[in-house]
């Protein structure tokens, strides 16, 4: 190989890990807020739930 060659394909191998690394980050972020958003709208449901029992019980009387 020559210099030019060993330059370019470091410089491709670095760029390719750059983009692995990024790719992975995102990857961990989107899990991480999925599974918080998903708990947010669980306990959202839970007191809806809760709030359409009590007007339903209020409404009654």
């Amino acid at each position: 190989m020559t210099t030019l060659q060993t330059i370019l394909v470091t410089t491709l191998l670095a760029i390719w890990l750059c983009f692995s690394l990024v790719f992975l980050i995102t990857a961990i972020q989107s899990a991480i807020y999925d599974r918080k958003r998903e708990k947010r709208e669980k306990q959202q449901a839970v007191r809806d739930l809760e709030y359409h029992e009590k007007r339903m019980n209020d409404f009654k009387k």
